[in-house]
This record gives C-alpha cells, sequence and structure tokens, in this order.
C-alpha cells in the first residue's frame, strides 16, 4: 500500500491513557520525521508548540491518514467528521470492547512504523444514506457506518412504525423503535437488541425492532439491492431519527424515512490478518468459561 508521512490525531477524553498515547505518537513522529497535525479539541491538553488545525475541516484535509484514539465512539465521530470522504481511519484501542479500533497501545510504535511504511491494508465500510421526508419535502440526509434507529425520547410508551422492503410490505412494528443497522453495526446497538451478529463484508440491513409488543417480531436480514421505507404511524410522536448516535432529528406522524446504500464509504486501516471470527472469540470471550471470564 502507499507509505503514509502525515497523520491526524484526534481525541475526545482527557485521560493518563490518551496523554500517555499522544505523547508516545509525539516522540514517534520526531524520531520518524512523520508530520503530525492535532484536532482543535486537543489545543489545551498539549504544547502549542505542535501543529493544531483551526477547524474539522482543515484538519481532514491537512494530513494523508486520521489516527483516532479512543473507542468505537470516537471512530464514529472521526467518521462522520470525514463525511465518509474515504480517508484512512486507524483506531488505537482505548475503549472497552472496541470492534472498529485495530490498534493496541501495546506495540503502538511498532504499528505506526508499519502504516508508515505502507504495510497494511484498506478495508472499505459501505455507508447507510437515510433521507427524511416529510410531505413533498427532502428534511436532511444523515450517513451511518454503524446503524440508523427510531427509539422513544420521553414517553415510555409503544410506538408503531411501518416498515417496507422496495415495494414490498413488512409489516407494522409495535415496539419502543426500530434499528436498521449495517453488517458492520451488528455488534453494536443492533447487538443489544437481540439482533444477529453478520460478518461485515456481506451487503445487507439488519432490520431489528427495540423491545417489540409481539415476540414473535423478530430481526430480519435483507440483502441491500432494495430500499427500506419507514412510516411514522403515531399521532402524536415522540420519536428520535438518529445516525450512529452522531447526528438527530425529532420525528412527526407521517414521516417517511428512506434507508438504502449510496456511495458513501469509511476505510479503515488494517494491519492485522486475521478472520472476523478471532476477532469475535477476542472481544466477546466466546469459548470460555465463567470462571476463565472471570479469573
Amino acid at each position: 500500500m502507499k507509505k503514509i508521512n502525515s497523520f491526524g490525531i484526534v481525541a475526545y477524553k482527557e485521560s493518563v491513557r490518551v496523554e500517555e498515547v499522544l505523547n508516545r505518537l509525539i516522540v514517534w513522529a520526531e524520531q520518524k520525521q512523520a508530520h503530525l497535525v492535532f484536532h482543535p479539541f486537543l489545543k489545551n491538553q498539549l504544547a502549542d508548540t505542535l501543529q493544531f488545525a483551526d477547524t474539522d475541516e482543515q484538519f481532514v484535509a491537512s494530513c494523508e491518514a486520521l489516527v483516532s484514539v479512543g473507542g468505537d465512539g470516537t471512530f464514529l465521530t472521526v467518521a462522520h467528521m470525514c463525511r465518509f470522504t474515504e480517508k484512512p481511519i486507524i483506531g488505537v484501542n482505548l475503549g472497552g470492547v472496541g470492534f472498529l479500533t485495530d490498534l493496541s497501545p501495546d506495540a503502538l510504535e511498532e504499528n505506526m512504523d508499519r502504516i508508515m511504511n505502507g504495510d497494511y491494508k484498506i478495508v472499505s465500510r459501505s455507508a447507510l444514506e437515510t433521507c427524511l421526508i416529510r410531505g413533498e419535502e427532502k428534511i436532511c440526509t444523515f450517513h451511518a457506518l454503524n446503524d440508523v434507529f427510531v427509539n422513544r425520547i420521553n414517553k415510555p410508551k409503544i410506538t408503531s412504525i411501518s416498515a417496507w422492503y422496495g415495494d414490498d410490505y413488512v409489516t407494522d412494528f409495535f415496539a419502543d423503535g426500530i434499528i436498521v443497522a449495517t453488517p458492520n453495526g451488528s455488534t453494536a446497538y443492533s447487538l443489544a437488541a437481540g439482533g444477529p451478529i453478520v460478518e461485515p463484508g456481506v451487503k445487507a440491513f439488519l432490520l431489528t425492532p427495540i423491545c417489540p409488543h409481539s415476540l414473535t417480531e423478530r430481526p430480519i436480514i435483507l440483502s441491500s439491492e432494495k430500499h427500506i421505507k419507514l412510516i411514522v404511524n403515531e399521532r402524536n410522536p415522540e420519536l428520535l431519527l438518529s445516525a450512529d448516535g452522531m447526528q438527530s432529528i425529532s420525528l412527526q406522524f407521517g414521516d417517511v424515512i428512506m434507508i438504502s446504500y449510496g456511495s458513501a464509504k469509511t476505510n479503515m486501516i488494517q494491519l492485522a490478518e486475521r478472520s472476523y471470527f478471532d476477532l469475535l472469540r477476542q472481544k466477546l470471550e466466546w469459548g470460555r468459561g465463567y470462571k476463565q471470564r472471570n479469573s
């Protein structure tokens, strides 16, 4: 792969672990003569002799690849900051599970050497494109790497959402809400709501109702060849449409939500040659007994 010599560094939490990783990156860059640009959020945490961008746009444009220091939430924030422009992102995992963050802090300098020398591969993940239509007007368009969901805001009240797959009517879901996830997001919110795990290379939708009224309303996996349409049936809904938990908007009765795969994608830098099932065993502790998990 292409050698990378300029990196944009971003972190959103102030902690001893984050500070340690940032300082190690600074020392590594000085030794290797790599160019680092830091996100504006870090201005008050690091020496003012370093180079900082003034805006998100300037930050993304000033480097060849972005380094996300944190967990999956930080990685998703960076993907949205890039506006899915395919700028490569590498995640340093300082979070909990970390399905999106590939680098361990333990071998940080060695892994950065590999990226700088072109010893990595790019894994592309397609993003969902979601359009909210109210009457005849398109209100907004969101993109999501993991999932788009409709959920309650304030009232602990069941809601009704009609679902269509292409021209085929699926059903009216009576539930707390509904999640439409990508396979990449199948280990996130959808999994917590009882959805299946789907290998990220599969191009599909995961339609997962949140706490459905009927136990027979189960998650569905649908081909990406058609679009999904959701219609809000509640007269006075207190519902929120959200993309990856990053972009949100309140919904109204009769709102139509069109979800499909567009051209938007996120490019993830990957170093380890491992199967998806290696990752699942590591992150979800498959194959380990109760005593092993708590030892």
